[in-house]
């Protein structure tokens, strides 16, 4: 195996991309990764700004995730410094900041939990219901991508809203709580997303910890960039592609041409309609901002969400508290606001406006914040529609197949989180290696 040289071009550099060149390594095959910008990990990454880490929107990692530790090695994943958040959030109410936590799994928080407003927050029926809602899903210990999901429940599958409804979660709850978490996780304002992939999300949250890298996100896309034997063309914009014959003809900066035997496909959905032609998915757009604070915004690392709706925070939190190095001796806050599907981002909130709106959810003074960096996703995050469901499952199929020498793969082919994006490059990458009958 060590010897083979199969000529695979990878396009799009990534968390996708990334694993993908991973998955072709360990079974001996040689590829070059081709990336448009100058740097890897595709929205996975981070920057410097002034002695400031800022990931590019705010973003967390799942401690349970099973595809991280599946592609790393156990070395690669320690390197990675995790540094937890609190294993709880926190949801600002009418009458203030509501803890919600399992004392059961944080005891230490119990003297913190009776402090907070959690009865605005709680309602015991609708924490029954959800109980009863998260059933099915919590039996399962493995990626959605894994599961061979019956037809059946594809066709039966709903928007979560009306799931919810259904389960008869619909108090207090579900109001504060339950649907501004949902649309920090899934970044879906209307709560459209598939009810099948909205509870798979949430009992990923019960069995992990939300968490940041020491170094940054973008820590997690160097380590998977480590692969010997592959090659990474910086700068690179792949242009077009066509089939032809035994191989496929890949044109850069539509000049240069060169052939491959396959090649994986792993770039956002606009630019993969761009360049294949393939059907649009919905997706949505996210605004995100950071900033610095002289004084502490938090005692413990919590992520924040607005049950009250009257800011227009999506999801915040005080990124040092979890992991200092961020920012060393400096108090980091990040936020995002998730745009309504459709909406133009630049009729968003403004940064007077989330700066003021974040003052309001923590409950400070927030008119002497610095600003680090205001940004804009546009068509960033795929949904997971009840309809578009079909793309997700065990064995690659024709909704990932452009013939039969070009394999997609992406957040689109996939759940939208890192642990499905992952999967969705070594599916394509086993889907090649089976081609090429190693």
């Amino acid at each position: 195996m060590a010897d083979n040289v199969a000529n695979v071009a990878i396009v799009g550099g990534g968390l996708a991309g990334l694993a993908a060149a991973r998955t072709l390594h360990k079974s001996g095959v040689k590829c070059i990764v081709f990336e448009a910008s100058d740097s890897l990990g595709g929205r996975v990454r981070s920057e410097k700004i002034d002695g400031v880490t800022v990931d590019h929107g705010l973003q967390t990692f799942n401690s349970w995730y099973p595809a991280v530790k599946e592609i790393l090695q156990p070395g690669e994943y320690a390197a990675l410094g995790i540094r937890y958040f609190q294993p709880a959030i926190q949801t600002l109410t009418d009458d203030g900041l509501a803890l919600i936590c399992d004392p059961i799994r944080a005891p230490h928080l119990i003297p913190k939990l009776m402090r907070s407003k959690a009865r605005s927050a709680l309602s015991f029926r609708d924490l029954l219901a959800l109980r009863r809602w998260l059933k099915s899903e919590l039996s399962h210990r493995s990626s959605l991508e894994l599961r061979s999901i019956k037809q059946k429940y594809i066709d039966e599958d709903v928007k979560t809203c009306e799931s919810l409804d259904q389960r008869g979660v619909h108090r207090r709850t579900r109001t504060v709580a339950i649907d501004p978490l949902l649309c920090a996780f899934l970044f879906d304002a209307e709560n459209e997303s598939s009810a099948i992939f909205a509870k798979w999300m949430v009992a990923t949250m019960l069995r992990g910890n939300l968490a940041v890298l020491e170094n940054g996100m973008g820590e997690l896309s160097a380590a998977l960039a480590r692969v010997p034997g592959s090659e990474f063309r910086m700068n690179s914009p792949v242009t077009a592609l066509e089939e032809e014959g035994d191989g496929v003809r890949v044109t850069v900066n539509e000049a240069e041409t060169e052939y491959f035997s396959h090649v994986i496909v792993a770039v956002d959905p606009r630019r993969e309609s761009e360049l294949l032609g393939s059907p649009e998915v919905p997706t949505t757009s996210v605004s995100s901002w950071w900033f610095i604070s002289d004084e502490p915004v938090m005692e413990e690392g919590l992520l924040t969400v607005d049950g009250t709706r009257s800011t227009p925070i999506t999801s915040a939190t005080e990124v040092t508290a979890a992991a200092p190095s961020y920012a060393p001796g400096k108090h980091l806050v990040a936020a995002n606001h998730v745009h309504p599907r459709g909406s133009n981002p630049a009729d968003g909130p403004s940064v007077a406006e989330a700066q003021r709106g974040l003052g309001s959810l923590f409950g400070v003074n927030s008119s002497g914040w610095e600003l680090v960096k205001e940004q804009k996703f546009i068509d960033a995050i795929p949904l997971i529609l009840p309809q578009s469901l079909q793309r997700i499952g065990k064995e690659i199929g024709e909704r990932e197949l452009q013939g039969g020498r070009i394999a997609l793969a992406g957040a689109q082919h996939a759940t939208p989180s890192i642990d499905g994006v992952l999967r969705s490059g070594q599916r394509a990458a086993n889907y090649v290696i089976a081609q090429l009958e190693l």
